[in-house]
């Protein structure tokens, strides 16, 4: 899935400061289920040019053959020629995600003179993107850009990651630091750690199944009325999240046996995604 693309520019308007980096518009892919959702088998470079190309426009859901072929088409919000710079906030794609990107964007209209980074600060990697963008507007350096953050756990599965690309590092020296702890820490699963929050703050089982059915009944009288479809831009012929169950009951929910405690976990593929 694609995190919110996020499009800032500086405004003269009567403001404590003329720099200050104000939000434009905040767009999204649709959010499937991976390995068996409507976009389990595009990459996530088609994801991120989706977004991209969706978020500069007045109606992101503007078919890619229609109105806006042409990157001075009055289909635009904010023209690609006029937007500086770009930042990518992902975690799981390969040393390589950095080239796809810079394709995604070309791809997406945006001209070769706009620069393009990537960014990893783990689970908040998309924001720290948006972070860095509005820090670039602030100081004077860019005027428009864009933060983003994508992902596919599709493509790249949590659970294969040290397997494909194991830490780096002298382990000896590791664990043998003063900080060897925290260190070898750095590689507790997050699925772990959300048994180890869920011990500390006691958090019941049957709170948190019954929290995930009223998530998903609230997303689906969302979906339902419509509610989302402003903040979606399609990719190709999906234009809905396909993650909602909307018969989902806190009863279901309990069957499902946790994933990580097996013997006294609360953490389950239901009540966590």
């Amino acid at each position: 899935t694609t995190k919110v693309p996020t499009p800032t520019m500086t405004t003269t308007t009567n403001l404590q400061n003329p720099r200050d980096a104000v939000i434009v518009q905040a767009i999204r892919t649709p959010l499937c289920r991976a390995r068996k959702g409507g976009l389990a088998k595009v990459p996530p470079s088609t994801l991120l040019s989706a977004a991209l190309r969706g978020v500069l426009l007045k109606d992101p859901h503007t078919r890619h053959d229609q109105d806006a072929t042409d990157p001075a088409s009055s289909a635009y919000l904010i023209p690609p020629s006029d937007v500086q710079d770009i930042c990518v906030g992902n975690v799981l794609s390969p040393p390589t995600s950095a080239v796809s990107f810079r394709m995604a964007a070309l791809s997406a209209d945006i001209p070769h003179t706009t620069s393009l980074s990537t960014t990893n600060r783990q689970c908040s990697s998309g924001l720290q993107a948006i972070a860095n963008i509005a820090h670039a507007i602030q100081s004077g350096s860019i005027s428009i850009g864009i933060g983003a953050g994508v992902e596919s756990m599709s493509s790249d599965p949590m659970h294969e990651l040290y397997d494909k690309f194991p830490p780096q590092v002298d382990w000896e020296v590791v664990q043998n630091c003063r900080h060897s702890r925290d260190a070898m820490g750095c590689l507790i699963p997050m699925g772990v750690t959300s048994e180890n929050v869920s011990k500390k703050y006691r958090l019941d089982r049957s709170a948190l199944d019954r929290f995930a059915a009223e998530s998903h009944r609230k997303a689906a009288r969302a979906q339902s009325l419509g509610k989302f479809r402003a903040e979606i831009t399609p990719v190709g012929d999906v234009s809905r999240d396909d993650g909602i169950r909307p018969d989902t009951t806190a009863e279901t929910l309990s069957k499902l046996k946790p994933v990580f405690d097996k013997a006294e976990g609360s953490t389950t593929a239901g009540n966590s995604s």
